[in-house]
């Protein structure tokens, strides 16, 4: 990636950005919004590959313009393996990333709503932190963008892991906290002349309207709960703490070492495991106790 960043080409060729899509990360207002402003033959978002052919790569390329003209390509499944279709352009890479305990309150939201709306029941907060992955957001990075299956991931300590998901990011174009998607919606829109407003997705005034649900907010969540998220998630805490302010200057970037602590991925995975199969249970036959008593709130105040 470094070589392919710093080799000759055309002064005519303009650079490609790739926007690498974490969920609930403002992907869904930035792909709202750079649809809407750029054409179709200029704006692509890769969708999930079905069938057998995920086992060779996790995007689906067959809706994909021309390379030649595409000005920007994101996704949730943007795997390192598509350089190779823009290999005459120098790609530049953007990320907005989480806090992991704000991450887990959006995403438990986001599954109530998602639920309600199908007609199926909601669950405790403890069973939905129960089924979610440590370092969800590191993870994500690893298996969707580097493209390293389960046995690879398994196979490295959280060090490793926290390695390479800074190296990867040393080389992006613009990283930061996802409250900074309209910084990175600004830069993007002064090199494609395209307007920088853009109108809120997926926030908890779109995800309560017409559920019934009212949304979780981080800060009825006990103090203790967010400690142990924090440390149950040390890579992703420490990985968003790096990175949130970095902006345009990534190459500026010294991550802080990694604290003590390790946890068994695989006993994770199997914990895991037992959380999803109850999740499963209640969300079909619904439960006694959702979690939290939450009061209406500002719908600015976490999402």
């Amino acid at each position: 990636m470094q070589a392919r960043a710093t080799s000759a080409r055309g002064v005519d060729t303009p650079p490609v950005h790739f926007v690498y899509h974490v969920p609930k990360c403002a992907g869904r207002t930035i792909d709202r919004h750079l649809a809407g402003a750029l054409p179709a033959n200029a704006y692509h978002r890769l969708r999930r590959r079905r069938g057998l052919g995920r086992l060779a790569t996790g995007y689906d390329t067959s809706h994909l313009p021309d390379p030649n003209e595409t000005q920007i390509v994101s996704s949730h499944y943007l795997g390192i393996s598509i350089d190779s279709l823009f290999q005459d352009r120098l790609i530049k890479r953007s990320m907005l990333l989480r806090d992991p305990a704000s991450h887990f309150v959006s995403y438990y939201n986001y599954r109530m709503t998602r639920y309600i709306n199908e007609g199926l029941q909601p669950y405790g907060i403890d069973i939905a932190y129960g089924a979610m992955r440590r370092n969800f957001i590191t993870h994500y990075i690893l298996n969707n963008f580097l493209e390293l299956n389960w046995v690879q991931i398994a196979s490295l300590s959280d060090e490793d892991k926290y390695d390479l998901a800074n190296a990867f990011l040393s080389m992006f174009w613009f990283v930061g906290d996802y409250t900074l998607c309209d910084d990175l919606l600004g830069a993007l829109g002064d090199r494609l002349d395209i307007s920088a407003n853009a109108r809120l997705h997926n926030g908890l005034a779109d995800l309560s309207r017409g559920a019934g649900w009212t949304p979780l907010t981080l800060d009825l969540l006990p103090q203790s709960t967010v400690a142990r998220i924090q440390a149950d998630n040390r890579i992703d805490q420490r990985l968003w703490e790096t990175w949130r302010e970095a902006r345009h200057e990534t190459g500026a970037v010294r991550p802080a070492a990694l604290e003590n602590g390790a946890a068994s991925f695989v006993g994770g995975e199997a914990i895991r495991f037992v959380h999803q199969i109850v999740r499963r249970l209640q969300r079909r036959w619904g439960h006694f106790d959702t979690g939290v008593a939450v009061p209406q709130r500002d719908p600015a105040t976490i999402v």
